[in-house]
């Protein structure tokens, strides 16, 4: 578990599960849906022009070679800022000012209808 960073005039922090979002940018490389564990990649402390650099390493997965990207694991996350900012998940405002983060084992059931559209799929 990850205790005590504070990090100062942050642009963006996102909690991954997985290596991908938004349509194909590789946000967390590292992160595996697997595992048990969440990833953070915090972008702080840059200045505008640097950000601009970030965004389209994403792309790639190779923003995090960046100064001031920086990476974070654990099973539990909890975020707290000083400011009133609002916390988004996958685009939809959940709150402000602190947010909490937790993987739950084994908790997605996906279902299949029993016809032949998916007997195909690998």
């Amino acid at each position: 578990m990850v205790t005590g960073i504070f990090l100062k005039k942050v642009w963006f922090i996102v909690i991954a599960n997985q290596s991908y979002f938004g349509g194909g940018m590789k946000i967390s490389p590292m992160s595996k849906v697997d595992d048990g564990s969440l990833n953070v990649i915090a972008v702080h402390d840059i200045p505008l022009l640097k950000l601009l650099t970030v965004f389209i390493t994403v792309l790639w997965g190779s923003h995090l070679n960046i100064k001031n990207v920086d990476s974070f694991s654990g099973k539990k996350i909890k975020m707290k800022n000083e400011g009133s900012v609002k916390i988004q998940s996958d685009g939809e405002i959940v709150g402000r000012n602190e947010v909490a983060a937790v993987v739950l084992k084994e908790k997605l059931r996906v279902m299949l209808q029993a016809d032949n559209r998916y007997k195909n799929m690998k």
